[in-house]
Formats: C-alpha cells, structure tokens, sequence
C-alpha cells in the first residue's frame, strides 16, 4: 500500500511538472507570436487568456506532424549500397560526403569543442524532388527493349540543417521552425489590410523587421524558407499591388484594423494550422537508376518511403531526420568550390 502511495504522489509530481513545462511553452509562444506580428495586442486585456486555446492547438498539431517524420536514418558510404533510400537521394556515395561536408552547419558542430567526444551527428536534412519524362532500355524477359518512354525521379538541392547530439533536439529544433513558418504566414495574413492602408514602403519595412526577427532566432530552416517566401514576394509583384490598392481600403471603409481585430485574426488562422501546414506520405518504386516503376513491374526495384512537408503552397520540400559519422567529414580544402550533382538521367 505505502510503494502504491509513493507511485501515485511520483506520478502527480510529474504530471504537474509537465504540466508547468507545457504551460511555460505555450506562454513564450505567445510572447514570440506577438513580437512577430503586432506587438500592439498585448494592450487588448487578457490577450493571452484569448490566445492560449489557439496556441495549443497550433503547438499540438507541429508536435504530431513532426513525429511522423521518420528517421533517424543513417547517411554514409557503405549506406549508399544497402539502403534503397539513400541511394535514392544521392547519385553517389562520393556526393553523401561533398554534400554533408560541405554544410557549414554541421562542420561548426563537429567543431565545437562540446562536441569532440560526439562521433556521429543528427540533421534535419531538406531536398527537393523532380520527375522527368525520358526514354531507356528495360528487361522484358530475356530481352532488353530499347527506347522505353521512362519516368526519372531526382533529389537535389540539399540542406543540412539543425545538426545536433540527439534525435530528440532535431525535431525540437524543427518543431520551432515550422512555428516561425506559421507566424510569418500569419504576419502576412493579418497586417497586409494595415500595411495597404499605409502604403508599400510600410509593407516592406514590416518584412523587414520580421525577417531579422527569425534570422535573430538563429533557426536555419526558418531562414531558408523565409528566403524562398521573398523570393515569391518580390517576384509576383505584391508591393505593386499594395499600392493600387491604398485607395480602395481607405475610401471604401474608412476603418482602420485595432489590435484587438489583429488578436482576433490571429486566434482564427492558429486554430486550423493543417490549413497552411501540411506533411504528406509518398511511396515510390524506384530502380537504382532512379527509375519509377509501378507495383506490377518486373524491373528490379525498392519502395521508398518520403516524408514530404508543405508551408502555405509557397515552400515543398523532402525531408528526413538524419545521422551522419564524424569520420566521413572531408577535409576542409578546396572541394568546397565544387558543386555536387545528384541528377540521374
């Protein structure tokens, strides 16, 4: 009876102390969403009060759609010949090593000299994914036929990212990213009225402000999305749009958005993150030549399994928690001026 007391009064303790650790992460995400958007919200009385429902809700789902994210899987040479995965994402094993060598991120963590003891690190690494139609030979039988319309799937592009000592940093790690992505979606959302009342100049200053605020975070995949989302920006001429538009808000309403209308865009946009944010499944049957076959096919292949993360339809990428072995690291020498190559053809 006393050992079942003590295992009840242990069990209480903990759950109040994960309890004071949730309420804690939640409280910081609501200060970071607000110094992010509009940091006037904080004069609407018991803002966090009418935030906190919303922002667990937003926390909950990056929690679970990060989970799913497989890995760890273990990136190096003798990888390249026995996992179908790996193969699939670099055209070599010689590519494996240019591309995590050269990632100033995972070289500074090597090192570091709180990590001299550590042989093998853990990365967030993203790539994208490109199908192309092409022609090649396939065995039928005991014949080859040539000229065999074919679809190439390739990896490129990649991003080491977020290296750290365990697997369990990494998702952290991304899980904070993909809540800055939602912050600055929801930034872009909810001061764009105010920011056309004021005219483009405004505009660009506040992405300004909120582009130095995530690089500031120091969250490397934050910083490569933000790059791609001003990319789009600049290229689909919304400064421009801003501007014909200043007098259309201002005559046909007059109104002009409190904090408090902010706040509330804001608990409406976090309420339903699956909107913006979104991790989807891919199988694929590919050969090593990067050949996709279906499931019927008696081509020799593997099924591959993709974890791909998508943020507003403005940023796709493939991506995988990785492990990578000190030991692989090549020399900081000149090889950083060469470009790595991981298109089949």
């Amino acid at each position: 009876m006393l050992l079942g007391l003590r295992t009840k009064l242990s069990n209480r303790r903990a759950a109040k102390a994960l309890a004071r650790k949730k309420s804690a992460t939640v409280n910081a995400s609501i200060e970071q969403l607000i110094d992010g958007i509009d940091p006037n919200m904080r004069l609407v009385i018991g803002y966090k009060k009418k935030l906190i429902e919303a922002v667990e809700t937003a926390l909950d789902y990056i929690d679970r759609l990060v989970e799913e994210i497989p890995g760890p899987i273990e990136i190096n040479k003798k990888a390249f010949g026995a996992d179908p995965l790996v193969n699939a994402f670099f055209a070599t094993a010689s590519d494996i090593q240019k591309t995590f060598s050269q990632s100033d991120a995972l070289r500074k963590f090597f090192e570091d000299s709180m990590n001299v003891n550590i042989d093998d690190a853990y990365a967030l690494m993203c790539l994208e994914k490109k199908e192309h139609s092409g022609f090649g030979m396939e065995l039928e039988g005991d014949f080859i036929k040539k000229d065999v319309p074919q679809v190439y799937v390739n990896f490129f592009a990649h991003n080491v990212l977020s290296p750290a000592a365990t697997e369990r940093e990494v998702r952290t790690s991304l899980k904070q990213c993909i809540f800055d992505a939602l912050i600055t979606h929801t930034f872009e959302c909810v001061m764009a009225k105010h920011a056309r009342e004021r005219g483009s100049d405004e505009y660009r200053k506040m992405l300004d402000r909120r582009y130095k605020a995530n690089q500031a975070w120091g969250q490397e995949l934050t910083d490569l999305i933000l790059s791609i989302r001003a990319d789009t920006i600049a290229g689909n001429g919304s400064t421009q749009k801003i501007t014909s538009n200043k007098q259309g808000v201002e005559s046909s309403t007059g109104y002009i958005e409190t904090p408090g209308d902010h706040l509330e865009q804001v608990r409406n946009i976090l309420a339903h993150p699956e909107k913006m944010i979104r991790l989807n499944h891919v199988s694929l049957n590919l050969t090593r030549m990067g050949v996709k076959v279906e499931d019927n096919s008696t081509q020799s292949s593997s099924k591959i399994e993709l974890a791909e993360l998508g943020i507003n339809d403005t940023w796709r990428r493939i991506i995988a928690i990785v492990k990578y072995p000190r030991n692989e690291m090549l020399e900081k020498t000149d090889f950083f001026t060469n470009t790595t190559s991981t298109h089949r053809d």
